[in-house]
């Protein structure tokens, strides 16, 4: 019997690490299936399903590092019509300016693109890797289909948040 391809998602375990990453580790975002995928050493330690941006607030692919953790924080943005304002959403990590990995209590339809851009997770997976990641591991973004931009002059309208209080660390 056949699946439609919409209701089913993929994780390809692939240990070599995408150029640039030399150390084994990394977190890989596969678009096109909506899944997660980390590596340690080399070796798939974690696998699960996520929601990336959608085809208006897509998620950039590229090879970035986390660069900030924050436990919890606030998140605004959109376009007119469209604003949005998030409080207390957790284990955020920022890894392409204002995109970041992070728990979502908003919605529930992990494995179809919805977000504004940032990956959204669900609790026990966001939790999982916050607690496994650290700032200036990689993430590697990539679509298999080859349909998501990548022309950085598409992304004018993302604002990096705020630089936290030294307690926000």
């Amino acid at each position: 019997q056949w699946i439609e391809q919409r209701r089913l998602s993929l994780v390809y375990p692939n240990p070599e690490p995408p150029y640039g990453v030399e150390n084994g580790r990394w977190i890989e975002i596969n678009l096109f299936e909506q899944t997660i995928a980390v590596y340690n050493d080399h070796k798939m330690v974690y696998a699960s399903l996520v929601t990336t941006g959608s085809a208006e607030f897509f998620t950039r692919p590229g090879l970035f590092q986390i660069w900030i953790k924050l436990a919890t924080t606030s998140m605004r943005g959109g376009d007119e019509g469209d604003e949005y304002w998030l409080e207390d959403v957790l284990w955020t990590m920022y890894f392409d300016d204002a995109r970041g990995l992070h728990a979502e209590y908003w919605h529930d339809h992990l494995g179809y693109r919805s977000s504004h851009g940032c990956v959204n997770l669900a609790f026990a997976d966001a939790d999982w890797l916050f607690e496994w990641a650290d700032v200036g591991d990689w993430v590697y973004v990539w679509d298999p289909s080859g349909l998501t931009p990548v022309e950085p002059y598409l992304f004018t309208h993302l604002i990096p948040p705020p630089m936290p209080r030294a307690f926000d660390t």
